[in-house]
């Protein structure tokens, strides 16, 4: 039942699509009168979407078409232009706060409890980009960390770049499974979301396009912890440095920590600085413009 409520809302975009083309190809050629009929045709075609399914393959074969892609490139542009607006308003508040965002990713785990313990040690909260399947493991410490004033957020199902960035809907797809899933164990729909290693170079223009048409948030990261690289309190420092310079350069910290034993080993050492520099930990909101990498031309397709 939720494979077809999803492929019905990536056909819906895509007959939304077509129909802004044919009723603005038409303009052209009829008066107004004719242009007011092909519109209210329009309207009972849409109507009718809801009680209708639709086979993936129209869909994707407008997906690739140059109509289609010219179509995305020109909301990308809008966007990008309309997210930097907010996101330098937003971060002129942060910074009169003194900001800082802490994000966890892959959870949650057999440590998450412990993770959240430490965080109340330090009167800290923080946002947590969940996979659906773990989050079904651990339902009890997701209800938690809601409970205790944490953000939840969505990090798909299968954190395998193949799977998750294999066509323009595989990510929507995934988050939309999650998303559900989440909101079936807190009561929570959330639509902040973060892509497996990050947006940049997989995550495509038309998939944006698609994820945005869902009203999901793409949330990277301005520090990176590497912690995920790094076996030991190593990442301490280099995530210190990190916040150092991204505040040099007046931009709010946020950071790219994961949900894992050795990282929150030594996360006190982490939440030490964090609370003598007078930081103040908040968690990102569905009403906050994202911060998500650009692609500048150069994202691809893992196909």
């Amino acid at each position: 039942m939720r494979r077809r409520r999803r492929l019905n809302r990536r056909g819906k975009i895509a007959v939304s699509i077509l129909l802004t083309i044919i009723i603005v190809l038409l303009s052209g050629l009829v008066g107004n009168k004719e242009m007011k009929a092909e519109k209210g045709n329009a309207t009972n075609i849409e109507n009718t979407i809801e009680m209708i399914s639709f086979s993936t393959e129209p869909v994707a074969a407008f997906s690739d078409s140059t109509l289609s892609q010219s179509i995305v490139e020109k909301e990308a542009e809008k966007r990008e232009e309309a997210r930097k607006k907010e996101t330098a308003k937003q971060n002129k508040l942060d910074q009169q706060n003194h900001a800082i965002y802490l994000t966890f990713d892959d959870g949650p785990t057999n440590v998450s409890d412990e993770l959240l313990d430490i965080l109340n040690d330090y009167q800290m909260k923080a946002t947590f980009f969940m996979i659906g399947p773990k989050i079904q493991e651990y339902p009890e410490v997701v209800k938690r960390m809601e409970k205790e004033g944490s953000a939840l957020g969505l990090h798909g199902m299968t954190h395998d770049v193949k799977k998750i960035y294999n066509s323009h809907s595989a990510p929507s797809e995934e988050m939309i499974e999650t998303q559900e899933i989440l909101e079936d164990i807190t009561g929570v729909r959330s639509e902040l979301v973060r892509l497996p290693y990050g947006s940049f170079p997989y995550l495509t223009e038309g998939m944006r396009y698609v994820l945005d048409q869902n009203d999901f948030k793409v949330w990277d990261w301005n520090v990176d912890s590497f912690d995920w690289k790094f076996s030991d309190s190593q990442y301490v420092q280099h995530t210190i440095q990190g916040i150092q310079k991204i505040e040099e350069s007046g931009i709010t910290p946020v950071v790219l920590l994961h949900d894992t034993k050795e990282t929150v080993k030594h996360l006190p050492k982490l939440l030490s600085y964090i609370k003598e520099q007078g930081y103040e930990t908040k968690i990102l909101t569905d009403d906050m413009p994202p911060l998500t990498f650009s692609c500048d031309g150069q994202c691809r397709s893992v196909n």
